[in-house]
């Protein structure tokens, strides 16, 4: 249906840095991104500014309040050395931005699915080729599943397939620097090398706590950024044959009375 009157929503934009849109996500599945790592929802729901901000917050401020030391002693039964190894000047700070982060990107998920449901009735166009200066932006055909293997490897490679630049070099950065911080690649050398205490004892749990939930962040992204780009692609295709051939009536039957 497409109305008389120019759309109020934007379905996507095409810029510099790719491909933003509005799509609709289960706010739940965004919550659970917040609290696997603060800022992961808001990048769900493309609010980079928002979420590069939350998520470098949650990396300086854990190592201050010590929480993921605090974690491991936790888990291996080691309570009075969690309670003392907690710096309690940051923990306020750290707990209220943690839940703020929560609670924001679900209303955040809600406003953006009624947006979405909106500009899909009123049939917002998509344009799908823009050349600027420094790149040319489309809307091609993905494979969802490159992408995955691609942020399974390198955490961010998954968003340069897509064409998410500052996500990706973001992703990457991060990643690297995790991994030269906990170690974790010098303990995988060592441990193909037959050292396995030795390279268990290398690792840094701190920043290691940090991987499981960037890696599972960024795959999950990179998936549904090449399903929802192959779902704007089609909606692209429609909107122009709709446009370039539209309904042509068409009697096969002459009416009665010859008229």
């Amino acid at each position: 249906m497409t109305y008389p009157f120019p759309p109020r929503r934007q379905m996507a934009h095409q810029s510099t840095d790719g491909l933003t849109y509005l799509r609709w996500q289960n706010p739940w599945i965004v919550v659970g991104w917040s609290c696997s790592f603060p800022g992961f929802g808001h990048f769900l729901l493309h609010n980079y500014i928002q979420g590069f901000l939350l998520s470098l917050w949650e990396v300086i401020i854990n190592r201050l309040t010590h929480i993921n030391e605090a974690i491991v002693y936790s888990f291996s039964g080691r309570f009075e050395l969690a309670k003392e190894v907690l710096d309690q000047r940051w923990l306020y700070a750290y707990m209220f931005v943690y839940m703020f982060a929560i609670w924001d990107s679900y209303l955040r998920a809600i406003e953006a699915n009624k947006n979405y449901h909106l500009a899909v009735l009123e049939n917002s166009p998509i344009t799908p080729y823009v050349i600027r200066p420094l790149t040319i932006s489309s809307i091609s055909l993905k494979r969802p599943w490159a992408s995955l293997l691609c942020s399974c490897m390198l955490p961010g490679l998954g968003q340069l397939y897509n064409n998410r630049m500052s996500l990706g070099f973001y992703g990457l950065f991060w990643w690297m620097a995790y991994m030269t911080l906990s170690h974790s690649h010098l303990a995988v050398l060592a441990m193909f090398q037959g050292r396995t205490q030795e390279g268990l004892l290398m690792l840094k749990p701190a920043w290691l706590l940090f991987m499981p939930s960037v890696v599972g962040g960024a795959t999950y992204d990179a998936f549904m950024t090449s399903r929802d780009i192959n779902r704007l692609f089609r909606m692209e295709q429609r909107q122009f044959f709709k446009e370039r051939y539209p309904p042509f009536p068409l009697e096969l039957f002459p009416k009665a009375g010859g008229k």
